[in-house]
C-alpha cells in the first residue's frame, strides 16, 4: 500500500463545504490536502441552483468568509448576481455554475491547497480516540494519507461513521430522510414567453401549501437578476390528468441568470432513498434520470416559453438532502433555526429557509398534512448562530464537519444543508481543524477567542451588524 506524506488537515470531500474547508484550513497556515471523487471542486454548488439564504429576509448578510469571496469573485467575472431579497425564499443570488467551478479551483490552487481527485476516502485508521490517517481508494489502488486533523465534508458523515463515531440517521424515528431530487438544466427558454403567461395567469405563481412567504409578482421576476422562483402547479395537474407527469412534485422550481436563455430546473424526486446505501442510490439515480426525460417533455409541451428548450447539462450525480447527522455537544434544533438563536460559540450563521420535501408520498411536517410532493418552506427573518460544538463529533478528537451533516434535528438540517449554510460550516471547520493540527490536540480544546478572531480576520461573519445589511458595503 502507498503511503503519502503527512498532511495537517486532510478534507474529505471537495464540494460545497469541502472546497471552502480545505481553502479555509490553507489560509490559517496548514498544509491540507482535498480529496474527491470527482474531477473538480464544488460538488451541489456545480448544479447551478441559485444560493439562497446568503441574506436573511431582514436584509443581513449571513454568508462572509471564503464563501461571500467567492460570490464577489464571480460577479466580477460575470458568473453571479447581486444578492436580493426575494418574498418567497428571503433571499437569492443566481450563480453561473460552470464559472463558479473554475473560481473555485483557482482559489484553492492560490491558497496552496493539494488536490486528490477521483479518489473517495474508505477508512480511517483511528488510535486513541484520533484519526492517524485515512485509506483512500484511487485508480492505482487503495493509498494511506496519514494526518493530524481531519475534516469531513462528505455530506453523509461517512469519515465519522468510519471512524466508530456516533451518528442519528434521518428524522431518527426509522429510515425516514428527505428524498432526493436531481437538479438539471435546460437551453433555449424564452424567459419573457414565460413571464407572460405567468403574468396572465397570476395563480401559477402561487405558493405551495405550508410556504410561509408570499408570491412574488411577475414585475419582481421580470427586474430581478438571476430570479429563482416556483410555479405552474396548474399546468402539473392537468398533465397528471392526462397521464403525462410520472413525477411526485407539484411545482417546477427554475434558476435563471441574467441575459441568458438557459434555466436550472428543479423537478424530479425519488423518495424512501438511503443516500448511503449504494443499492439505493443507483435505483434513485436511474429513477431521477428517467424523470428528467419526462420533465423535459412536460416542459415543451405544457409550458409556454420551453417549445423548443434542449437539455443541456445532467448532474454528475443525484442531489441527497439528507442522511446522517453527527451526535456532538449540541443539537441544533428547529426553534433554534426560527428563532434566529445565539450562541457563545459561534462560528458562522445560517440563512437559508427552514426547507422540508415530505419524505414519503403522504406525510406530517411540521404537523400540517403534506401531500405527495409537496414541500414546506419557511423563510428566516432573522440568521441563525451555528454553534461551534455541532461540528465537533463526539469522541473523535481530531475530527470537525462541515455541511448538511452538523450536529442538527432533522428539523433543523432543512436549513443547515443550504448551500450557503454548508459554505460557513466548512470555513468554520476548516478553520478548526487547522489551528488543532498546529497545537497538535484536541479541536475542542482550540481557544474561542483564537478561533473566532482568525475567522473574523477572513471575513466571517458571527454576528449581525450594520455594516453586514445588504446594501452597507456599496
Amino acid at each position: 500500500m502507498r503511503s503519502r506524506s503527512t498532511y495537517d488537515v486532510v478534507v474529505a470531500g471537495g464540494g460545497t463545504a469541502g472546497a471552502i474547508a480545505a481553502i479555509a484550513a490553507a489560509r490559517t497556515g496548514a498544509r491540507t490536502l482535498v480529496i474527491e471523487r470527482y474531477g473538480y471542486l464544488g460538488g451541489v454548488l456545480s448544479l447551478g441552483m441559485g444560493l439562497l439564504g446568503s441574506v436573511d429576509a431582514e436584509g443581513y448578510w449571513a454568508l462572509g468568509g471564503i464563501g461571500r469571496e467567492l460570490t464577489a469573485r464571480l460577479q466580477a467575472s460575470g458568473g453571479a448576481t447581486a444578492a436580493a431579497l426575494n418574498p418567497a425564499f428571503g433571499s437569492i443570488l443566481g450563480q453561473d455554475p460552470e464559472l463558479l467551478k473554475l473560481e473555485l479551483l483557482e482559489m484553492a490552487l492560490d491558497d496552496g491547497v493539494d488536490l486528490l481527485f477521483h479518489a473517495t476516502v474508505i477508512d480511517a485508521m483511528v488510535d486513541d480516540g484520533q484519526v492517524r490517517a485515512l485509506l483512500v481508494a484511487t485508480k492505482r489502488g487503495v493509498e494511506l494519507v496519514p494526518c493530524r486533523a481531519v475534516v469531513d465534508c462528505t455530506g453523509d458523515a461517512d469519515v465519522v461513521a468510519a471512524a466508530g463515531g456516533q451518528f442519528s440517521y434521518g428524522r431518527g424515528d426509522g429510515p425516514v430522510v428527505q428524498p432526493v431530487s436531481r437538479i438539471f438544466r435546460v437551453g433555449g427558454v424564452d424567459l419573457d414567453a414565460v413571464f407572460g403567461y405567468l403574468e396572465r395567469h397570476p395563480a401559477e405563481l402561487r405558493l405551495p401549501k405550508g410556504w410561509g412567504g408570499t408570491s412574488p409578482s411577475t414585475d419582481y421576476l421580470r427586474s430581478t437578476p438571476g430570479v429563482t422562483f416556483d410555479a405552474f402547479p396548474d399546468l402539473i395537474e392537468k398533465a397528471k390528468a392526462a397521464g403525462d407527469f410520472p413525477i411526485p412534485r407539484s411545482y417546477v422550481g427554475m434558476y435563471t441568470l441574467p441575459g441568458r436563455d438557459d434555466v436550472g430546473i428543479n423537478l424530479t424526486r425519488a423518495q424512501g432513498i438511503d443516500g448511503t446505501d449504494p443499492d439505493s442510490v443507483t435505483r434513485a439515480e436511474v429513477e431521477t434520470q428517467r424523470q428528467m426525460l419526462a420533465a423535459v417533455r412536460f416542459l415543451r409541451r405544457y409550458v409556454p416559453g420551453f417549445a423548443d428548450c434542449v437539455l443541456i447539462s445532467a448532474p454528475h450525480q443525484l442531489g441527497v438532502r439528507e442522511t446522517r447527522h453527527i451526535i456532538s455537544e449540541y443539537l441544533l434544533s428547529r426553534s433554534d433555526v426560527m428563532s434566529g438563536a445565539d450562541f457563545d460559540d459561534q462560528v458562522g450563521r445560517g440563512a437559508y429557509p427552514l426547507d422540508l420535501h415530505d419524505p414519503a408520498p403522504d406525510e406530517t411536517v411540521l404537523g400540517a398534512r403534506v401531500p405527495g410532493g409537496g414541500v414546506t418552506l419557511l423563510p428566516l427573518r432573522r440568521s441563525y448562530g451555528i454553534p461551534r460544538r455541532c461540528l465537533v463529533p463526539r469522541d473523535l478528537a481530531n475530527m470537525t464537519v462541515g455541511g448538511r451533516c452538523i450536529a442538527a434535528t432533522h428539523e433543523a438540517a432543512g436549513s443547515v444543508r443550504g448551500q450557503a449554510v454548508c459554505m460557513v460550516t466548512g470555513h468554520a471547520a476548516g478553520t478548526m481543524a487547522a489551528l488543532a493540527s498546529a497545537d497538535g490536540g484536541a479541536v475542542s480544546d482550540v481557544p474561542l477567542s483564537a478561533l473566532r478572531s482568525t475567522l473574523v480576520k477572513q471575513g466571517a461573519i458571527l454576528g449581525r451588524t450594520a455594516e453586514d445589511r445588504l446594501g452597507a458595503d456599496g
